[in-house]
């Protein structure tokens, strides 16, 4: 359980990376090697998300609204792409995400063959894609924020 809490940790460190307002991290782990490591950001050039204002919660654009306004590319989204652009697979891989995934990336999730889902924190529009996982036999598994750094429940 101790790795685990830590992959998970290391997550939360990599959220602080992030260039979102919505900071989510990734950890991809095979035995016990990190695979890849991602969080959510603006790419260059993006057309939402200047100037360290939040597009999409301005607009109050929540819940899926407009999604083609999503201001950054999920954590998720972008450790499957550098995997793939070096060459890793993560077929029967953990994946350590510090936010439920959106839907999307549930169904990319699936298609790279994970092995199970660790996360921390609901996604803000529901755990959709639970049922997904658990048609194609994907572990999920929550962790508790006080468990991740050792805290009691108050």
């Amino acid at each position: 359980m101790e790795k685990t809490l830590n992959f998970m940790k290391r997550a939360c460190l990599l959220a602080d990376k992030s260039t979102c307002g919505y900071k989510t991290g990734c950890v991809v782990v095979k035995g016990s090697k990190v695979l890849v490591e991602a969080w959510n950001e603006t790419l260059h050039g993006e057309l939402y998300c200047q100037n360290g204002e939040c597009f999409r919660q301005k607009n109050k654009l929540s819940g899926g609204k407009e999604i083609e306004k999503v201001c950054s590319i999920h954590a998720e989204s972008s450790a499957v792409a550098v995997s793939a652009s070096k060459g890793i697979s993560i077929k029967e891989a953990n994946v350590y995400v510090t936010t439920f995934p959106c839907l999307i990336c549930v169904r990319l999730l699936i298609k790279c063959e994970i092995s199970t889902l660790y996360y921390m924190s609901d996604y803000m529009g529901g755990n959709e894609g639970l049922a997904l996982f658990t048609a194609n036999d994907i572990a999920v598994i929550k962790i508790q924020e006080n468990e991740v750094w050792g805290r009691k429940n108050d």
